[in-house]
């Protein structure tokens, strides 16, 4: 793995880490257990469902079900930003929508 996507890596965890110090309540929004379903980010490609499926990359960084069909908040590092995706019916993962911050998108889903 690259130095750089290390970094990133850590730069997205360090984003969550901050929101959520700021928002102590939000455990249990949505019926999420932020304790389960957060995961290391992974960079993941995804359909862009408003860009003619266009593929894009983002890192995925909470997963709703354990068996990853549930929603998926994602961040969009370049342009610093949340926002949801899923996985389709054939295995493959579409991107939802911008939302903006990490709470904004999970308290969207």
């Amino acid at each position: 793995m690259h130095y750089e996507s290390d970094m990133n890596r850590q730069d997205v965890k360090n984003i969550i880490q901050e929101e959520l110090k700021g928002n102590p309540d939000l455990s249990n929004a949505h019926g999420v257990e932020l304790d389960k379903c957060l995961i290391e980010p992974i960079r993941q490609t995804y359909l862009d469902s408003f860009n003619d499926n266009k593929k894009i990359e983002l890192w995925t960084v909470l997963e709703e079900t354990d068996d990853g069909d549930g929603y998926k908040i994602v961040f969009d590092y370049d342009d610093n930003i949340f926002g949801l995706g899923m996985k389709t019916n054939n295995d493959e993962l579409v991107f939802i929508g911008y939302y903006g911050t990490f709470t904004e998108t999970l308290r969207g889903m």
